[in-house]
């Protein structure tokens, strides 16, 4: 398939197998969900070359009767393998007697939001490109220092679309591409080994590797030396860009997500209209942000993806739904349907059945720069440059974390003074927002989807 005509390939495709299951049992409603995805993907590890190109595609099947419902999915788009599905689908639906008191049918048409602005120069990106891009990373790093001994780079590129449909009269696709690029550095001094990332990521352009092994590197390098903080106590924190996504990601960007919300685990399920972080945070989820690398113009039932302001000036003011969580709320679907939830890793959407997650999530900025964060603590205080270890598998439904930050520098005197060794820090992710003491104006993409600024924090216990 070509870009161009991805989208009505599938849609025929879709059109197809949706009148073969009304033909095979008219008593059942169907959903039909076809992925179609172009993946480009290099990866050097110490010189050890992993390269892979080709075609992920697939489709899942939902047929509902009543309340009952079954699922399937198979490898592939064509006509034959959805019929597989349906018909796999359908048996399933037939023998099993449990009945899911929440689903009240499958969604009807609206209309479709806009697709994400995409460079069409990605189309040509080849494995050899990514190789090449992968090497200049390197070769950038180990330029830097002698003491950069182990670098690794990633770079991948990827294009295509799915299609979604129902018996309900619901017809829809949407296309979309991205390129990404990071790279990895340790440097190693003595016993010392410290690391550093750097990444770029886009839809509507090529991503830029120059400068980013220079920095990762520079970033390894400034750990060394680093001494222990030898206090245990309760001090502000000022998370830096990636750092702070994750917390937000893991904190409220989970307990915001409307089946934690129905199943009453979120701590925020009765919190409309609250207060719950200082008046300077304001966050959203942005399904149609031009640029956004979550962007569709439908979710992954069908429905438009949209703009959703999460919380104004500290007062929560939503949810995130699909229809499903949506209906059990006793409101509409925020367009937040997903296939697989991943903070790390690759899920294969055709594979997995329907759940709730973020499209653009977005810290709006503050005023002050990061210096300016800095420079306003009084005392001392630790700054976090990366995720600290273990904030993705802390517990949402209590909100209660307890990481290790592996990157960390001491702040006294309103400067960083120098690194420190690995610190651990405890806190209450809901609380840590509304102690916020700082919000920087440097938001950033990170890695895993959130953009967000660096946020000061005051009240967690730092031991090191």
């Amino acid at each position: 398939m070509e870009y161009e005509d991805v989208k009505d390939e599938l849609l025929s495709v879709l059109d197809t197998g949706l009148k073969f299951a009304t033909r095979l049992d008219k008593s059942a409603e169907y959903e039909v969900y076809l992925y179609y995805r172009n993946v480009a993907r290099a990866e050097i590890d110490q010189g050890v070359v992993t390269a892979k190109d080709g075609i992920v595609a697939g489709n899942a099947v939902r047929a509902a009767k009543g309340k009952r419902i079954g699922f399937a999915c198979a490898s592939g788009v064509s006509a034959e393998r959805i019929k597989v599905s349906v018909k796999e689908a359908l048996s399933v639906v037939n023998g099993v007697t449990a009945e899911d008191d929440k689903f009240e049918g499958f969604c009807e048409a609206k209309k479709p939001g806009r697709e994400c602005k995409f460079s069409k120069e990605i189309l040509s990106i080849g494995v050899e490109d990514l190789l090449h891009h992968g090497q200049k990373m390197i070769d950038e790093a180990r330029q830097v220092d002698s003491r950069v001994k182990v670098v690794g780079t990633q770079c991948s590129a990827s294009w295509g679309a799915f299609a979604v449909g129902n018996t309900r009269g619901l017809q829809r696709a949407s296309r979309s591409g991205r390129n990404v690029c990071g790279v990895d550095v340790m440097s190693i001094e003595g016993e010392e080994r410290k690391t550093a990332s750097k990444y770029d990521a886009a839809c509507d352009r090529l991503f830029t590797t120059e400068g980013l092994g220079e920095e990762a590197a520079k970033d390894a390098i400034k750990q060394h030396g680093a001494k222990k903080l030898d206090s245990t106590a309760v001090m502000p924190t000022l998370w830096k860009q990636e750092a702070a996504a994750s917390y937000v990601l893991i904190g409220i960007g989970q307990g915001v997500l409307g089946r934690a919300v129905v199943e009453k685990t979120s701590p925020l399920c009765d919190r409309i209209g609250d207060s719950v972080a200082s008046e300077g945070f304001n966050l959203e989820d942005d399904g149609q942000r031009v640029d956004g690398l979550g962007t569709e113009s439908v979710d992954a039932e069908g429905l438009p993806q949209q703009k959703n302001i999460i919380v104004d000036s500290g007062t929560l003011k939503m949810f995130l739904f699909n229809s499903y969580y949506g209906r059990a709320f006793g409101v509409e679907s925020t367009g937040n349907c997903s296939r697989g939830a991943p903070v790390f890793g690759e899920v294969t959407p055709y594979e997995s059945s329907i759940t709730v997650f973020t499209k653009g999530l977005a810290v709006a900025p503050g005023s002050k720069t990061l210096d300016e964060l800095v420079s306003s603590v009084d005392g001392r205080a630790v700054l976090i440059t990366d995720p600290p270890i273990g904030v993705f598998h802390s517990d949402p439904s209590t909100g209660q974390f307890s990481v290790v930050a592996k990157s960390a520098y001491l702040i006294e005197g309103g400067a960083v003074k120098h690194p420190l060794q690995p610190v651990s820090v405890a806190g209450q992710f809901y609380e840590g927002l509304k102690n916020l003491a700082g919000i920087g104006n440097d938001v950033k993409l990170s890695p895993y989807g959130p953009r967000c600024p660096s946020l000061l924090f005051d009240g967690f216990s730092v031991v090191g």
